[in-house]
């Protein structure tokens, strides 16, 4: 029977950048299993790709903070990430909205996070297409941006591989149980036991908790994405623009056009993935508050794509050591910010393993048992 000190479930980009900081303080022999054919085609190859600062709870802004130093070293080391640092623009023309922006970008000063406070006009300046009228205020944080999550995978397997992680594809995990103090874990009709099993199983960690008995809240939800055709314009970047009014995102593709997205949260959960009819109709309504002119250009429908969020009800994720099942640690639930926090949740898992206990990151809000005990905070700023 196979053997290793830690086995990772699932080779998206948290559980690869898992692996990574794992090898990188080490933590001894890594085994990653994915279940599909290979690393990063989950949830991980339909992600928008955005990095942010601007939350509105301390945990995220600080995974962020760390999470877009590692990005930036990464992409400077490898070349692969095609990280964009384009900003991130939030716009605002209501009373409420602006209160609620005001209080993130405290929040985010307070924090390190050198967001800056935007008049109308100076929105417009940055964003010359945002539609003036009745905008109040916005705000902009311009290391945010936007980066290929394949390149991210890819960067992030071959270090974890180089460190001396194994990952195997095609090895979907049927069970888990207890063996004395570790686990046995069967995937595709092999078996390998582990000290320490870590639950990255993004959409599917809550059937992956239930093998060993434990209750993750995760439920995984469709969200829609189009690329809005725009032949007479050069592909010019601009900032990631997010009408908090209406929820609708924007930017510019590097190879042209503008990726919008609209996520309902009214959507039930469910694994759907193919492209809600009702999302281009809920653009259709929503793009004329801040982004008239996307209404003058054509829209694709073959170029509409759906991926998961792995959501919580707080909209965190849920990291940290199982109450009550000892060697495991769960990372997931990161509600379609895994590409974003992938590298702080390595790290913290990594920290779990080889330290007993996180050193970089106040985890407590992130445990598992926030939610049996009823002490949660919301994140607000989710789009």
């Amino acid at each position: 029977m196979d053997r290793a000190d830690v086995v990772v479930v699932g080779a998206g980009v948290v559980g690869l950048s898992c692996a990574r900081e794992l090898r990188r303080l080490g933590a001894g022999s890594v085994v990653v299993l994915e279940a599909l054919p290979a690393v990063g085609e989950g949830s991980s190859s339909r992600a928008n790709g955005g990095v942010r600062a601007q939350f509105s709870t301390a945990p995220n802004i600080a995974f962020s903070r760390w999470s877009i130093d590692e990005l930036e070293a990464l992409d400077r080391a490898t070349g692969r990430l095609a990280f964009h640092q384009t900003g991130y623009l939030l716009l605002t023309g209501t009373e409420e909205g602006e209160a609620r922006l005001r209080a993130s970008y405290e929040l985010q000063r307070s924090h390190g996070v050198e967001t800056r406070w935007l008049e109308p006009d100076e929105a417009v300046a940055l964003a010359p297409f945002v539609r003036a009228d009745g905008l109040r205020a916005a705000t902009f944080h311009d290391r945010d941006g936007f980066l290929d999550p394949a390149g991210l995978v890819a960067a992030l397997a071959t270090d974890a591989q180089e460190r001396g992680a194994i990952v195997r594809t095609d090895a979907p995990v049927a069970t888990i149980r207890q063996v004395g103090t570790g686990f046995e874990l069967e995937h595709g009709g092999r078996r390998i036991l582990a000290d320490i099993v870590v639950n990255a199983a993004g959409s599917d960690a809550r059937e992956v908790a239930t093998m060993v008995g434990a209750e993750v809240p995760v439920d995984p939800v469709r969200r829609n994405l189009a690329l809005v055709l725009d032949p007479s314009a050069a592909p010019t970047l601009s900032p990631m623009c997010v009408d908090l009014d209406t929820g609708v995102l924007a930017r510019r593709e590097v190879a042209g056009g503008w990726v919008v997205a609209y996520s309902d949260p009214r959507d039930p959960p469910g694994r759907e993935t193919s492209v809600d009819p009702a999302f281009l109709t809920a653009l259709a309504e929503r793009v004329p508050n801040r982004f008239p002119f996307l209404a003058d250009l054509p829209l694709d429908p073959a170029r509409c794509w759906a991926g998961l969020y792995p959501e919580t009800s707080d909209h965190h994720a849920i990291v940290g050591t199982d109450p009550s099942v000892p060697g495991v640690i769960h990372c997931a639930g990161f509600g379609g910010h895994g590409v974003m926090h992938a590298p702080a949740a390595g790290r913290a898992v990594a920290e779990l393993v080889t330290l007993g206990r996180c050193t970089t990151f106040d985890l407590d809000p992130l445990r598992p048992g926030r939610f049996a005990e009823g002490d949660v905070i919301v994140e607000g700023a989710v789009f």
